[in-house]
């Protein structure tokens, strides 16, 4: 893997993990500009994505006492992690997992919940893998099929940053009001 696999790998591992930011903001821009490499960026966002979501599972399941929950309630999070919590452990495990991992709101909640409701590990994985590879290698096929139609129109990498990030905040605010 090239070290600009392994640096995007990095970075969706921090996004899957401690940094709610959408990796698309950056990896968009990306694989429009390198329609070719497109599939090999989405596996290696996927890959570290994996990683992340994994880690943080065991997270939830080794030091959910001790670390999650005071750090939760230290940021005010505690009520909404005990929503997602109750979804998981309420026979929802897999689709909580894989809605809130496909969505464009940050996962992190969900895969510490399920770590610390003891959910099924390979089902979790599963829900993640499923979920992220539809979600980034649809936007490297996508990628593919227009991203050098959409580089000939020049748009400044910037402005397409700005507009793809607005994009992701209505749509969570758009799902946040259903």
């Amino acid at each position: 893997m090239s070290r600009s696999n392994v640096g995007l790998a990095t970075l969706s591992f921090a996004e899957s993990t401690v940094v709610p930011i959408p990796l698309e903001t950056i990896v968009v821009p990306l694989m429009i500009g390198h329609p070719r490499r497109a599939l090999r960026i989405a596996l290696a966002i996927w890959l570290g994505c994996l990683v992340g979501a994994t880690l943080f599972y065991s997270v939830g399941l080794l030091l959910a006492d001790p670390v999650v929950h005071p750090v939760l309630r230290a940021v005010g999070l505690e009520d909404e992690f005990r929503k997602i919590s109750d979804d998981l452990s309420g026979g929802g495990f897999f689709w909580t997992i894989f809605l809130v991992s496909f969505s464009p709101v940050p996962m992190q909640l969900a895969t510490l919940g399920a770590g610390t409701v003891g959910g099924n590990p390979l089902i979790f994985v599963a829900a993640i893998a499923l979920s992220r590879g539809v979600r980034y290698f649809g936007l490297a096929v996508l990628a593919q099929l227009v991203g050098e139609r959409i580089a000939h129109l020049k748009i400044p990498t910037g402005w397409l940053v700005l507009g793809l990030a607005a994009l992701l905040v209505i749509g969570w605010g758009v799902m946040h009001m259903f």
